[in-house]
């Protein structure tokens, strides 16, 4: 009788995923305890330590993924590969928190906006990346995943973009990305010029709501600004390579409008790609308290009739499971601290108000 199949994804021997601290992981989902630092880039057998038998405790998220019936990361890379080599085939590019947004569940590690709001430092955290690229960009790549901080104002991005052309690599390259979709150029450069000369580019736009919640939640962005972007790459000529989706983080701030999200989604023919909020875990779906429970249920419920995914099943349950209510408070504390300190006003679209005074402002002491 064969014996179990052991853990196998192509990150493993395939992958490198850049973070803003000068460390490096197979990809962006293995545990942060986890990440080398940037001189194992070299080496063949940088993340060997994970050819194991059993799942390696690193990469808890894709298992749990998996086990929840929602694609994985490591599911996505083992379809995708093509070769082989030893050498890096998927790139991830997050190697800055160079940002010009604050979304309200990021942080300083992935915004320096955020940092400059808490005094840390008005600095971008940066992993320089040239001195790497002969490791980096060779013939075996095959695809490149940019994220951030935002891709979009990042000098290596553009920088990568531009020597994949000029050494020739870029026609048989795949690029994706992650962007707020807030700006399509840098400087004098229009993002079409360069991405007509890949094989095909695959955009999640960060998006979670529409109109003025979209405002609130990703402090910085404009919603008019990204519409108007949304709808140019939907005109483009060469759209049958440049394709457009929406990554939505499903949280306890845009769960009570995703109705209307996904309407406007489904009117402009956009797919769209759910990510189930882990952390800040005062902002995740199972904070969401009993009195709120049916309501949220019921939003979900729509929105799975209208667009039927696992990931709607996935934060039914979070919902209905909501063993983190109990940090409601801090939940309330954060949206209102930040709308104190914005100038901004997302409390007044959550329906917080009437529980949050009950919760917090009410004195029982006499009755």
């Amino acid at each position: 009788m064969p014996g179990p199949v052991p853990w196998q994804c192509a990150a493993i021997d395939h992958g490198l995923a850049i973070f803003p601290d000068g460390r490096v992981g197979p990809c962006c989902q293995i545990s942060a305890d986890y990440l080398k630092p940037t001189s194992v880039i070299p080496d063949s057998n940088r993340f060997a330590d994970l050819r194991t038998e059993h799942a390696p405790r690193a990469c808890e998220k894709c298992v749990r993924d998996e086990h929840e019936g929602v694609p994985s990361y490591r599911q996505f890379f083992n379809r995708r590969l093509k070769a082989t080599t030893r050498n890096i085939a998927f790139l991830d590019v997050r190697n800055t928190n160079h940002c010009n947004l604050k979304c309200r569940y990021c942080g300083p590690h992935f915004s320096n906006q955020w940092a400059i709001e808490l005094s840390k430092s008005n600095q971008p955290t940066e992993t320089q990346l040239e001195n790497w690229y002969d490791h980096l960009l060779t013939d075996d790549l095959q695809l490149i995943y940019f994220t951030g901080g935002e891709p979009m104002i990042s000098r290596h991005h553009w920088q990568i973009l531009q020597r994949l052309i000029d050494t020739g690599l870029s026609h048989t390259i795949d690029l994706m990305y992650n962007t707020n979709l807030t700006q399509l150029r840098y400087k004098q450069l229009d993002i079409f010029s360069l991405w007509d000369r890949f094989n095909s580019v695959n955009i999640m736009a960060s998006v979670d709501a529409v109109g003025d919640v979209f405002d609130h939640i990703r402090s910085g962005a404009s919603w008019n600004d990204v519409d108007h972007n949304i709808r140019r790459i939907l005109s483009h000529p060469s759209n049958n390579r440049i394709k457009l989706s929406v990554s939505c983080v499903l949280s306890i701030l845009n769960i009570w409008h995703l109705e209307t999200f996904l309407l406007y989604c489904k009117d402009l023919g956009l797919s769209v790609n759910f990510i189930m909020l882990d952390g800040p875990d005062y902002l995740a779906l199972d904070v969401i308290p009993d009195q709120l429970q049916p309501r949220a249920l019921a939003v979900i419920d729509r929105c799975q009739e209208l667009y039927p995914n696992a990931a709607l099943t996935q934060a039914r349950d979070r919902v209905v499971n909501n063993h983190n209510q109990v940090l409601f408070r801090q939940c309330v504390s954060h949206v209102l601290l930040l709308d104190h300190i914005r100038g901004e006003r997302l409390f007044t679209y959550l329906p917080f108000r009437e529980l949050a005074q009950e919760l917090i402002t009410e004195n029982h002491e006499y009755e």
